[in-house]
């Protein structure tokens, strides 16, 4: 078959492929650990370069209509079909060369590499939302920013909050259909192996998600118990009995079995909890709604992304629909921490070595995952770390106060890590920074 292009993109490919094939050639094997971060990045700068003229493609065969020519329903189809993709990568391609065109601050930072595909995707996520379109255009430049500087995961959770406070109708709709369809069934295969399926509301669901974290990580601690009985400390996961699949499963069977004998009852075993924070404007507000009072809107700023101070979820950041989470605090199935506007600080100086109780809760609230870069263990299995060692050194080092301004969550590899030269701080605008032995930070 014979490809024809413009003479000047022919051109550009050429010369693209033939970079490619020097590349190939010579590999991506780093160095050592700075060339590796620093092939990481490059690489996929020129990738993201390389998908944003994807994505332009789809937008200009749109607009020139010459998909019709033989016969294609729509550009997506025809890229669809010639570039041999699934259905599911056309739909995201045509998804992102629509909203594109209407933000071109994002589109220009996906063509400079400094925002990748999956960043692009989120934002058209959001911009296809008909309530909140207008308020994504309008703050498309806030949106490029946050996605160049933030981790995919923070920028996510930026941009979920920020739809939910700005369709609050739309949110609370969708929510209140996955309660009224929750369903849980157990199917029985043809093998005689069984299938567990369910769905439910956001509040529920992240209420339930705790209740299996906690059983799975006992399942999770007596295969460790099990393996250094056998092994000692030379125990590796190969030496684990179950896989993570069979834990899965059996945290939950015992989930079931606790239930239907009363396990926590009858020995008086420590509860398990779900935090729900949200910030003290939404409480008020969705308050005031459920009382049929017309409430005044939270703020004209809420439609500025990202909206400040505004959250409603689990410490892990699994977002929770305000009202339900507002209805059940008022009844008392959910503890409440409500973080107001005087910011509340929690302080108990000296006399503690450990974060426990409300100071403990108080770290974790500064984040939902470990602080270190890159580091996605929840905020529930992170311990309460002194950014200031609470011991004094020998040459008058340490001697940090047990509050939450000098804790930070950290897992437990990375607490330790700290021992080893490395150094952690929070700026005045919340942002950490860790700092290597060399004196470099790490970004």
């Amino acid at each position: 078959m014979e490809m024809v292009c413009d003479p000047t993109t022919a051109e550009g490919l050429d010369a693209l492929d033939a970079a490619v094939d020097r590349l190939q050639a010579a590999g991506v094997t780093p160095v050592d650990d700075a060339d590796a971060r620093a092939l990481t990045i490059r690489l996929e700068n020129v990738a993201r370069r390389v998908q944003s003229l994807q994505i332009d493609l789809v937008s200009e065969i749109d607009r020139t209509g010459v998909h019709a020519a033989d016969g294609h329903a729509s550009a997506k189809v025809m890229v669809r079909h010639h570039a041999n993709l699934s259905t599911r990568e056309a739909a995201r391609r045509a998804a992102c060369a629509k909203a594109l065109r209407s933000l071109p601050t994002v589109g220009a930072a996906f063509a400079e590499g400094a925002i990748g595909r999956c960043q692009v995707e989120r934002i058209a996520r959001a911009h296809a939302n008909p309530r909140v379109r207008d308020a994504v255009e309008a703050n498309e430049a806030s949106f490029a920013a946050e996605a160049a500087t933030d981790t995919y995961r923070v920028f996510d959770q930026k941009v979920r909050e920020w739809v939910s406070l700005l369709d609050e109708d739309g949110t609370r709709d969708r929510d209140q259909a996955a309660h009224d369809k929750r369903d849980a069934r157990l199917h029985q295969n043809f093998d005689g192996g069984w299938e567990i399926t369910g769905r439910c509301g956001s509040l529920v669901g992240a209420e339930l998600w705790s209740i299996f974290q906690a059983q799975l990580k006992a399942e999770t601690l007596a295969d460790w118990d099990k393996a250094r009985a056998e092994h000692g400390d030379a125990a590796t996961t190969t030496d684990l009995p179950r896989t993570d699949a069979q834990r899965r499963f059996d945290a939950l069977e015992e989930i079931f079995r606790s239930a239907a004998a009363h396990h926590a009852t009858s020995t008086g075993g420590s509860q398990v909890v779900t935090n729900v924070v949200i910030d003290q404007p939404t409480f008020e507000h969705i308050a005031a709604r459920l009382a049929d009072i017309d409430p005044t809107p939270v703020d004209d700023a809420r439609a500025t992304f990202p909206a400040a101070g505004r959250r409603c979820s689990t410490l892990d950041g699994h977002p929770v629909e305000p009202t339900a989470a507002v209805a059940q605090a008022l009844i008392g199935h959910v503890r409440r921490v409500v973080v107001g506007s005087d910011s509340v600080v929690i302080d108990l100086g000296r006399k503690s070595r450990l974060f426990t109780g409300p100071a403990a809760l108080a770290v974790k609230l500064s984040s939902t995952t470990c602080y270190w870069p890159g580091c996605h263990v929840p905020v529930t299995d992170c311990q309460s770390d002194h950014l200031t060692p609470w011991s004094t050194g020998r040459t008058g080092e340490g001697g940090g106060s047990t509050n939450p301004h000098n804790g930070g969550p950290a897992c437990g590899r990375h607490n330790r890590l700290r021992t080893h030269g490395y150094t952690t701080w929070r700026d005045p605008t919340g942002t950490w920074h860790i700092t290597r032995p060399d004196g470099t930070e790490i970004t």
